[in-house]
């Protein structure tokens, strides 16, 4: 019995590190004096880059999956895989807030507890496999968003933004939990794998009540993940937030709603999957196309990225929508995940770059920005990587990303698929001229004042060059993400 006890607790050492750092962080920020706040950031930093240590440990020692607490929680290759890469956009994150946050207009402990309670809630919904674990991860890891969205306390917009977050943040909770009590309420069963032998053994999983359980459950994460038609909060939350919790919710907020999508719709709707396959369908094209468009007009870089990550997410739901569809799950789920994580960290970059860019110029117009580049060689350099590799310009990683869901698409010979396919093309080449017209600016347009000085802080840096690093890597060799592939087929077999 020791011996098991043992195990489970390796097994969950990654969730256990984040809770002592959560722990921790708040205890030195009630302890510490105004001068040493910054040891809060510090303690912080450490805690995340530690528990990533576990993570390495089971991938390396990795042979089968390991399942916890009675089927409700599992450790395998998929959420191992998933748990680093929220590690690493948390700490990223830290990175780009040390010198956000160290000003006398914020709350430095809370920042970092709250953001540290966040990456515990994707930990927890990577492994979760039953309805309750996995509603607890999608609110802890949203929940605090609502606080962080609102940071700015003396500014309107952020007031406003965070208010509108939260009033359809509950809303989303209620969708979800009223899907899953229809779900609950026709197996008595919460644990994925019992719930789908019960739907199995009396023949509902293409009941009407089966198919609300699932539209509902769309609904409450389609805000999560800000599709249309669940986006409006997006934009405004976006603009109004500190810039490092809006790089936050665009990636790790968002990549944590996909993957609760992704295990429920493949773990207990997917015998239904011809229902709720052709709804998504729809919501993903529409996404794209609304989510560019709107980005075309904008002049707030922060706006525009904030209707960018809107039709990225119509991209990413694509081959999970035709894989319902279809019923080739691990082809679906594989290109997902893929341009998750590769969409993470060039997305990082572009908020890396509007954050540096905003500064330099004290300006929230990129038509402002003229010769910025020029004042700071490197910081043009990321803004032509980062920006093109979203629009899926070779070879960047941005094409591999693209092109896995292309493939994934246009590979079934369905209707469905080749249609998104045509729609995914064409919002490739709108998006492409908004993210140029940023390079062009800086690079191209003369400067409205003259030469700036523009100094990059080193924290900056390192998350430029990791991003920028993991960009690249994953445009010139994307081979290092076939592993991903034998992740989604072992995910789906259990």
């Amino acid at each position: 019995m020791e011996a098991e006890i043992t195990i489970n607790y390796l097994a969950i050492s990654t969730e256990l590190i984040v809770i002592f750092t959560i722990v921790g962080t708040i205890s030195l920020d009630l302890i510490l004096s105004k001068k040493s706040k910054y040891l809060v950031a510090l303690f912080a930093l450490v805690g995340s880059l530690i528990s990533f240590i576990p993570i390495i440990f089971q991938w390396a020692n990795y042979s089968k999956a390991i399942v916890l607490f009675e089927g409700s929680y599992v450790i395998d290759k998929f959420s191992i895989i998933l748990k680093g890469l929220f590690i690493l956009i948390t700490y990223l994150t830290f990175l780009l807030s040390i010198n956000f946050i160290e000003s006398d207009s914020y709350y430095e402990g809370e920042y970092y507890f709250l953001l540290l309670c966040s990456l515990l809630g994707a930990l927890v919904v990577a492994s979760s496999r039953d309805l309750l674990t996995i509603f607890i991860g999608i609110e802890l890891a949203s929940g605090p968003m609502f606080l962080l969205s609102g940071w700015k306390k003396g500014d309107p917009k952020s007031n406003e933004g965070a208010i509108k977050f939260f009033l359809l943040g509950v809303l989303s909770a209620s969708l979800i939990l009223y899907g899953f009590s229809l779900l609950y309420g026709v197996t008595g069963k919460i644990i994925f794998t019992e719930i789908v032998a019960s739907l199995s053994a009396t023949g509902l999983h293409q009941s009407p009540v089966i198919l609300l359980s699932a539209i509902l459950i769309l609904a409450g994460i389609g805000f999560k993940i800000s599709v249309v038609p669940f986006h409006s909060w997006a934009p405004d939350t976006y603009e109004g937030a500190p810039l490092p919790v809006t790089a936050y919710l665009s990636i790790s907020s968002k990549a944590t709603g996909f993957l609760a999508l992704i295990i429920l719709l493949t773990k207990v709707f997917y015998e239904s999957g011809s229902s709720w396959g052709v709804i998504l369908v729809l919501i993903s094209g529409v996404t794209m196309f609304i989510g560019n468009l709107s980005a075309l007009q904008q002049t707030n870089p922060i706006r525009l990225l904030a209707y960018s990550s809107i039709a990225q997410a119509g991209f990413i739901l694509a081959p999970l929508a035709v894989a319902g569809i279809t019923g080739n799950y691990d082809d679906g789920v594989y290109a997902s995940i893929t341009y998750l994580v590769i969409y993470a960290f060039m997305n990082m970059g572009a908020f890396l770059v509007v954050n540096i860019l905003i500064n330099a110029s004290n300006s929230e117009n990129i038509y402002e920005w003229g010769g910025l580049a020029k004042d700071s060689p490197m910081t043009g350099i990321f803004s032509v990587i980062f920006f093109f590799s979203l629009a899926g310009i070779p070879p960047l990683g941005g094409w591999f990303a693209k092109f896995v869901v292309f493939r994934s698409l246009l590979s079934t010979g369905e209707i469905f698929g080749l249609s998104l396919g045509v729609v995914g093309a064409i919002n490739a080449v709108i998006a492409l001229v908004y993210y140029a017209r940023i390079s062009k600016i800086i690079w191209m347009d003369d400067s409205p004042v003259g030469e700036r000085v523009i100094a990059i802080p080193n924290t900056l840096k390192v998350v430029g060059f990791i991003s920028l690093a993991v960009t690249i890597l994953a445009g010139i060799f994307p081979g290092i993400f076939s592993n991903l592939g034998e992740a989604s087929a072992i995910f789906f077999s259990s």
